[in-house]
């Protein structure tokens, strides 16, 4: 019995095999990474209201972003008029909101109408007749001129573009002695949103002293987050 050699049709058939095969490989792993790649946090959207609300929500959170502690670091008094920027689910606003009563107002802002109505239910549920919620622009949180004393961004202010510009313009809101006060995630750790979408604590003190605020003080609470407070 005779072996036949290979011929060449079954070679370049083994070859056109290991191209495919080399090819199909190489689409699996691009769609791999795009499935790992984030949009950028000014583009990330929170339509899907029920899962954000468990995130949101959820009474772990409660652990680690202290939010009864957060409100009495702020020393609000009552009669005060602060605005909740990128209020979410109004957790904080609520905390807020009973802070400065019985004159005073808590305005959660957010540019989804789901989040919003989300808050208007909320304050009804705890009988919290000072605190409003309002859908944004997310160029302009169309504030009134001297009407705010305080506003308040919590993990919100790496979601807003033209940061320069965007708290350059809300500077004419803020009564004489208003505050703008931002927490957000520290960027050099695992922990919350991904490193991409995290702003350094120097970038924002940086960018809202370009703005034309000044860094008034800054609170060592928080583990995993900056927590700031700036003047005008």
């Amino acid at each position: 019995m005779r072996i036949r050699p290979f011929g060449n049709s079954l070679i370049n058939q083994i070859f056109v095999f290991f191209v495919l095969a080399t090819m199909l490989t190489g689409c699996f792993h691009h769609r791999e990474h795009q499935k790992e790649h984030h949009a950028p946090a000014t583009q990330q959207r929170f339509d899907d209201i029920e899962l954000w609300v468990k995130r949101f929500e959820d009474p772990e959170r409660d652990k680690w972003q202290k939010p009864a502690e957060v409100v009495k670091a702020m020393n609000l008094r009552p009669g005060d008029i602060v605005v909740d920027i990128g209020a979410g689910t109004g957790y904080f606003t609520r905390h807020i909101a009973a802070a400065v009563s019985p004159s005073g107002k808590a305005i959660g802002l957010d540019i989804e109408p789901g989040m919003v109505k989300y808050m208007e239910e909320d304050a009804k549920k705890l009988n919290l007749s000072n605190y409003e919620a309002r859908v944004s622009r997310t160029d302009d949180p169309e504030l009134a001129p001297d009407s705010v004393d305080v506003i308040f961004l919590c993990d919100t202010y790496h979601h807003i573009e033209n940061r320069v510009e965007y708290f350059r313009n809300v500077i004419p809101s803020l009564k004489t002695g208003g505050r703008l006060v931002v927490v957000d995630f520290i960027k050099d750790t695992d922990f919350g949103p991904p490193r991409d979408h995290k702003m350094a604590e120097e970038v924002v003190i940086e960018e809202l002293q370009e703005a034309g605020y000044r860094l008034l003080k800054t609170h060592d609470l928080l583990e995993y987050q900056y927590f700031l407070e700036f003047g005008i």
